[in-house]
């Protein structure tokens, strides 16, 4: 049964509002004269810290003369005529690292840059040239903590080119030559000055575009003198967004590759919502306070955000100790100004992951007797190393690491990223617990003074959130042949809130006349579908207009479809981070060793918990395999279908009629039998195994943020109407061709699984827990497989 009916939409921005915890000491000392003859050269005068925080005042009118909140003491801008700097200069002797116009800031894209003849950078507060400089300035003080903290993770005494440490120290994922090669520094070459525009023709927004390497500050749509840019803390977040770009791909910069990876490919999903937490606390390393945009967003957007639990505009009962922690999966879709609304959203998400990164400064501060800002950057450093490794495209994670330690190989390490093994709140959490134990409870550097901070308290501390997720450290990585059993334990007692179930749980609404799956195929929700999703193409065989779409939210021939299964959580403890599959996999036994690899013929396994198709419906017979020999079921292929005699197979197998019986079959079978040309197929004639229905590429997996205990997603993210509200992320897109027969059954074979899931990252070997190896996720076994039937009906 196929439910319908429903509406793609997507999600709005929602957000919290601030509070009196804006309340600072940093109070106005008076107005002063913001002129050019106030300030020496290459001086000006900024908000140091955002309106409400300056003033003291939570509800500070929108009409304020914020001249009250500047600094009487001029600050340092630049010795130069324009607001263009360059970085790395400090770096090294050689001048190797430099990246010239490194950040340049103008009013909007449209404009040329002002200059001033005299470098001198004092401005009315309320012109964009202000605007202009008080991003320039905030700009320049986050990037160059950032950078200082970069050279941390090496030697302190500098010579021409780069370091041994932290080589000789700890086993790190940085490269070696990072400065000399630029992997400081944004990987695309040709957009290598960060574009900051101070006052953008955008309502209610800001934001960091990674394809233009570009900052844009808005205004507020009702009181239009209010500002993005005159909020230090928008400022440091969408730097950070911009940091976390340059930090994912620092190895593949310093590799010389072309191409980058992203932290989050969909409207939802979880590396999109670790980024928004990491540029919240990208905010926190700079300022050292846990609010983020009282001003610009908090007071007339309600849009601020806390990264402590302490702060009042949180739900009672959340506090700073490990009984009250903002914890996960709980609070994935928590709105701390509307406690009772659902939003399925990156930003709130992302919240879980801020608190957590300054819960583990304040514990170093505490711990190591260390100053706020010292434990902020250790702290930093940390992520530093994680993202290097998570992101690496080359599959290294190090550069004393094999190919293959992560991400499954270089030729196929962005599928990796993206969807089929990407980066997650378990993936995230638990490399920053290995590289918090290589700095901070690493002896030999004696980071923690005089002290090692203790993996017991860094474990407990994780568990206090809930994202003691993984069983191992996984320090050997996942590459073919890693020793597995000689792996770091995660200490069982200290997983006391981090809730873990079995990915056999997983599967569709088994109550009454519930639906197995939700299908969108309004013509225009698939138009809009279309523009809004950029980097997907369709077939040449799917009208461009989409006129056979005809809404009635069943799948015909013809039509470009949206599907979303409707999954139940059968646990007693929320799943959360689900993700559905249908990118093609290993799961056919070829049985044509001859013809190319487009017209092979094979049969499906039915060994991946399915148990399906059975022998005697076209299934394959893998009872006396060994396992050992590529092309058998029980084989899983070690290049992602690129070796001999392997080859992946799509998720959706068709029903073939014979005389006597029915059987599965791949959909080359049927097109055999209705001698349709290849060049028909939707992939053309290269392409003949996914002929008549496939997954778009890049839209061929979905994402729910959670399911709640006996419930489906629909229930746990129920509007007040009742029903969820979908958007691109929870919807997987197929073409169907406009040849197929009506009346023709298929079978989609998912892979599903979920972040907090017991069995579908790891397993025991020989006593201990290890991960799963890269080359095994182009199979079943790490996933619950989860089999949906179909008819196309004209």
């Amino acid at each position: 049964m196929i439910c319908f009916g429903m509406v793609i939409s997507t999600l709005l921005f929602s957000s919290s509002c601030v509070t009196d915890s804006a309340n600072s000491s940093r109070k106005s000392q008076g107005a002063v004269s913001n002129s050019p003859s106030s300030v020496g050269p290459g001086e000006g005068r900024v908000l140091q810290d955002n309106p409400i925080v300056a003033s003291g005042n939570a509800n500070l009118p929108h009409d304020t003369s914020l001249v009250t909140y500047l600094q009487r003491e001029p600050v340092k801008i630049i010795d130069s005529q324009f607001l263009t700097s360059t970085c790395g200069t400090s770096v090294t002797s050689s001048g190797l690292a430099n990246i010239n116009d490194c950040v340049k800031v103008s009013q909007n894209k449209n404009a040329t840059q002002f200059n001033s003849p005299t470098s001198k950078w004092a401005y009315p507060v309320g012109t964009t040239e202000f605007l202009q400089v008080n991003t320039f300035y905030h700009i320049q003080k986050g990037m160059t903590l950032h950078h200082d903290n970069m050279k941390g993770l090496y030697n302190h005494t500098w010579g021409a080119v780069d370091f041994p440490q932290p080589f000789s120290s700890y086993d790190t994922a940085m490269p070696k030559f990072v400065w000399s090669n630029k992997g400081h520094w944004k990987l695309d070459p040709d957009n290598q000055t960060l574009k900051a525009f101070a006052d953008c023709d955008l309502n209610n927004n800001a934001y960091y575009d990674p394809a233009t390497f570009s900052l844009c500050f808005g205004y507020d749509q009702v009181f239009k003198e209010v500002k993005f840019a005159q909020d230090d803390t928008v400022i440091y977040h969408e730097l950070g967004h911009a940091l976390n770009d340059i930090m994912l791909n620092v190895r593949n910069k310093s590799a010389a590759l072309t191409e980058a990876t992203s932290l989050g490919y969909f409207f939802y999903d979880e590396a999109g919502s670790l980024g928004e937490g990491l540029a919240d606390f990208a905010s926190y390393i700079i300022e050292l306070r846990t609010m983020f945009g009282e001003w610009a967003l908090g007071r007339f957007n309600v849009a601020a955000r806390p990264m402590s639990e302490r702060e009042p505009i949180h739900v009672a009962g959340l506090a700073p100790n490990e009984d009250s922690r903002l914890l996960y999966p709980t609070y994935l879709t928590y709105d701390p100004n509307d406690p009772a609304s659902v939003n399925e959203d990156i930003h709130y998400a992302g919240q879980i992951i801020s608190h957590y990164l300054v819960a583990l400064a304040e514990d170093f501060e505490s711990q190591c007797s260390m100053s706020k800002q010292v434990a902020a950057n250790y702290v930093m450093k940390i992520v530093m190393e994680a993202m290097a490794e998570l992101g690496d495209l080359t599959s290294q994670g190090g550069d004393t690491r094999a190919v293959g330690y992560i991400n499954h190989s270089a030729a196929h390490a962005h599928d990796w990223i993206r969807h089929i093994k990407p980066i997650t709140y378990r993936s995230f959490s638990q490399s920053l617990a290995k590289y918090t134990m290589r700095l901070m409870g690493n002896p030999t550097l004696n980071l923690c003074n005089g002290t090692v901070y203790n993996r017991d308290r860094l474990e407990k501390l994780i568990d206090s959130y809930g994202l003691l997720l993984f069983r191992s450290y996984n320090e050997v990585g996942n590459a073919v042949g890693s020793v597995r059993t000689s792996e770091t334990q995660v200490t069982p007692t200290n997983r006391l809130k981090s809730t873990l179930a079995p990915k056999e749980l997983l599967i569709f609404d088994p109550r009454e006349n519930a639906s197995k799956a939700f299908v969108f195929d309004g013509r225009a929700d698939m138009l809009n579908a279309l523009e809004s999703m950029t980097d997907i193409s369709i077939s040449s065989q799917i009208d461009g207009d989409l006129k056979f779409n005809n809404g009635n939210a069943k799948i015909s021939p013809g039509e470009l479809v949206g599907l979303s299964l409707n999954l139940y959580n059968n646990s007693n403890s929320t799943m959360s981070g689900i993700q559905v599959l249908a990118n093609d996999w290993d799961h056919v036994k070829w049985e044509d060793t001859v013809n190319p690899k487009p017209y092979k013929q094979g049969k499906f396994c039915n060994n991946f918990g399915d148990e399906f198709p059975i022998i005697a419906e076209g299934g394959a017979d893998s009872s006396t395999e060994g396992g050992s020999s590529a092309g058998e079921c029980k084989y899983i292929t070690r290049q992602n279908g690129d070796e001999a005699n392997e080859q992946l197979a799509p998720v959706c197998m068709v029903q073939i009629n014979e005389t006597n019986s029915t059987k599965w079959a791949l959909q080359e079978e049927l097109r055999l039998k209705l001698s349709l040309e290849a060049s028909n197929c939707l992939g053309g004639s290269t392409s003949t195994q996914d002929c008549f229905i496939r997954a778009v590429k890049g839209a061929d997996s979905s994402w729910f943020s959670k399911i709640d205990p006996q419930e489906t997603w629909g229930n746990t993210l129920a509007t007040s109407s009742g029903v969820p509200q979908f958007n691109f992320s929870n919807i997987i897109f197929f073409e169907v061709s406009p040849w197929i027969p009506p009346g023709t059954t298929f079978n989609c074979r998912f892979r599903a699984r979920f972040v907090n899931c017991e069995d579908c990252y790891e397993e025991k070997i020989s006593g201990k827990y290890d991960e799963f190896l890269d080359y095994e996720f182009s199979g079943g076994k790490p996933f619950q497989v989860v089999n949906f039937q179909f008819t196309v009906i004209d």
